[in-house]
């Protein structure tokens, strides 16, 4: 697999990546709760005491689109094509290392953008949800260029960057899809100024402290901007407990790829998502 993504990055295209536009989102069904795709080959100052609010009975839950996910190219977890295969083999190689190390927190990055990484973070934590013995949860902490809410369609009227102006309690941001209970998605909508400083402030600190500590046994996949476009990983990244790296075929650069892991520094790499590849994996079992 190493030299699978040595060999891309050889042949990669010699201009930097481009941001990719994603379909204008459109209005979806979404109530009250009370209570043809890439093939991945996986080797504000807001009180304090919103914090402590529970969350999982006020998720608002969002009708299930299946067509308009599936252009997007989201993997449900039903789908039974090569790019769902991958993601099931990419989530068994993090759950195992997730349980043996007691990890939690998990950034998706890429070295810029336009690699997929948004892409790999969604589907990602819809494939952790559909495993009978654990649950996820989605956070959209790409505070400069965020894409989640977006891409899911999730018709979200508020985010992470109105409780960091300190607007909206955090409860109030947390969304599920019908149909897939032991997924919780935490959505940013629109760019937030001063982002690192605000990732490098205490009550940041405080919601990544809340966010891990109130279900023991939860996921938290963190969708997080490209390493060398902004400062903000770094910022985050002593919080982390590992990190998943995306490279794209045809457009990652080398040079990119090995200043990227020199940034990275100490922290737990978990893997490598090679994203759109040429070569897909056909053979039946």
């Amino acid at each position: 697999m190493v030299e699978r993504i040595q060999r891309t990055l050889e042949l990669a295209h010699p201009q930097r990546a481009t941001s990719i536009t994603a379909p204008a989102p459109l209005e979806p069904t979404v109530a009250a709760n009370n209570g043809g795709p890439e093939t991945l080959h996986t080797v504000g100052n807001g009180a304090a005491e919103t914090l402590r609010t529970p969350v999982a009975a006020r998720a608002r839950v969002v009708a299930l689109d299946r067509e308009m996910l599936s252009e997007r190219r989201v993997i449900l977890p039903d789908d039974t094509g090569a790019a769902a295969h991958a993601y099931r083999m990419l989530r068994s190689q993090i759950l195992r290392q997730a349980r043996a190390h007691k990890l939690k927190m998990i950034g998706v990055v890429s070295a810029v953008d336009g690699e997929g990484k948004t892409l790999t973070a969604v589907n990602l934590a819809f494939s952790l949800a559909a495993e009978p013995n654990q649950t996820a949860l989605l956070v959209d902490l790409d505070l400069r260029q965020p894409g989640v809410a977006q891409l899911l369609w999730l018709g979200a009227e508020q985010g992470l960057d109105s409780w960091f102006e300190g607007e909206t309690p955090l409860a109030d941001l947390f969304f599920r899809f019908e149909g897939i209970e032991r997924l919780r998605v935490l959505p940013t909508l629109k760019p937030v100024p001063g982002s690192s400083e605000l990732l490098a402030h205490a009550r940041a600190h405080e919601l990544l402290s809340e966010l891990k500590g109130r279900y023991p046994d939860r996921l938290i996949i963190f969708d997080l901007p490209p390493v060398l476009l902004a400062d903000d990983f770094l910022t985050i990244a002593p919080q982390l407990d590992c990190v998943l790296l995306v490279v794209s075929e045809g457009r990652s650069r080398r040079e990119d790829v090995s200043r990227m892991k020199e940034l990275l520094g100490g922290v737990r790499v978990l893997g490598t998502v090679l994203n759109a590849s040429r070569e897909s994996e056909h053979r039946s079992y």
